[in-house]
């Protein structure tokens, strides 16, 4: 079984130049990350492999993302809420089955 994280990161400055086309590509497609969600702006749910841990994904989150602030954090995909489109809740219905908590 996999788990579950959720990645976010604040933008804070009108005018940005960090390129997050390219954060994009480095962070879903490393090691370990087996799925991702990200429907929401500056969010992702990242299913990653079992021993991976908040603390690895924040030492790898801090060599892509720059000076940036970010949060990561375990979540329980079987208890959630919100108002999200229907692809979005049925990314997480359909990966649920596949986490565990730990």
């Amino acid at each position: 079984m996999n788990k579950a994280y959720i990645l976010t990161f604040d933008r804070k400055r009108l005018i940005d130049t960090f390129n997050y086309e390219i954060f994009h590509e480095q962070l879903t497609n490393a090691k370990g990350i087996i799925s991702w969600w990200h429907y929401l702006d500056c969010t992702y749910i990242l299913i990653v492999e079992y021993t991976a841990t908040a603390k690895n994904i924040c030492d790898y989150v801090r060599t892509i993302i720059g000076g940036k602030e970010f949060f990561v954090c375990e979540v329980n995909l079987y208890n959630y809420n919100g108002f999200l489109n229907p692809e979005a809740w049925k990314w997480i219905e359909d990966e649920k089955g596949k986490t565990v908590l730990s």
